[in-house]
């Protein structure tokens, strides 16, 4: 198979990781070397899933105030910086809060927008690099998308045409390994965040409401509660729409408004032949 990469991307609610878990599986199926990361993966090879950013004073500090010699098997160290795993970390030893707190507070995504930008832009020039070199696929969910407009649209209030050049740029990088991008669609946005609110555990649905109109987006335009965010992500999902016009590789749209398992099966099965004949679904 020339694709070495497969994007799933929507919005919250929209069928993202059930669609990446299953496309996955049907592409072991045909016996297609597979990887899959789903949205919170701290082993992502391309994202940054609970990852800080220390200067080299600041890494100087956390190694005074708390002293933790174990700290440093999660931590890889650059000439200006360090960067600290600490999720990883935290899942096999007991970590003290406040070292959490100062790590959490430098958290990749908590950083300035040029510097977040440059630091995920040589990751996926890394993947690509290594990818080219590997008989592997790789399944990624929301990261390609969702995730620097999360930062970009969401945390930063960015223009437009700051947004296109950024994921202009990360199109332009992982080209070569001519990904195929699956948008799993949803039209009626509030129906389907509203029923992901209620399947969902209480705490998501309380941390997203949170983050996503606390942050300078909803900030701005005065955004609160289900109807605030729900706004938001009508504006993100135009955003994404107009993006998905302009890419220089494969994309195709998956309607999921009834959430129907045959159907999403049925329509992977479909991409899958089309993508091993490097034809398009109107074409297979």
């Amino acid at each position: 198979m020339a694709t070495k990469l497969f994007l799933i991307e929507g919005l919250p609610g929209s069928g993202k990781t059930t669609t990446a878990e299953l496309l996955a599986r049907l592409l072991k199926e045909e016996q297609v070397d597979t990887r899959l990361h789903i949205e919170g993966d701290v082993n992502h090879p391309e994202d940054y899933e609970s990852v800080a950013y220390l200067t080299s004073d600041e890494w100087t500090i956390f190694q005074e105030e708390f002293a933790l010699l174990d700290a440093r098997l999660f931590a890889e160290s650059y000439e200006d910086h360090t960067l600290m795993f600490y999720r990883k970390w935290q899942s096999e030893k007991e970590v003290p809060k406040a070292a959490m707190e100062f790590l959490q507070a430098r958290d990749i995504y908590e950083l300035p927008f040029e510097l977040h930008q440059s630091l995920i832009l040589k990751k996926w020039e890394t993947l690509v690099n290594r990818a080219l070199k590997e008989n592997t696929t790789y399944v990624f969910e929301c990261c390609f998308l969702q995730n620097p407009l999360t930062i970009g649209l969401i945390k930063y209030d960015l223009s437009e045409a700051t947004l296109q050049t950024y994921i202009t740029r990360l199109a332009e990088i992982i080209a070569p390994l001519q990904p195929v991008l699956i948008y799993v669609n949803q039209s009626d946005i509030e129906r389907s965040f509203r029923k992901a609110l209620q399947e969902r555990p209480r705490e998501w649905a309380e941390g997203f409401i949170s983050y996503y109109t606390e942050q300078a987006y909803g900030m701005n335009r005065s955004l609160s509660g289900v109807e605030g965010t729900i706004d938001i992500l009508q504006a993100r999902q135009a955003v994404e729409h107009q993006l998905l016009e302009t890419f220089p590789f494969r994309v195709e749209v998956f309607e999921n408004e009834d959430f129907s398992a045959e159907v999403r099966q049925a329509w992977l099965e479909q991409l899958i032949t089309s993508a091993m004949h490097s034809t398009f679904l109107g074409e297979s």
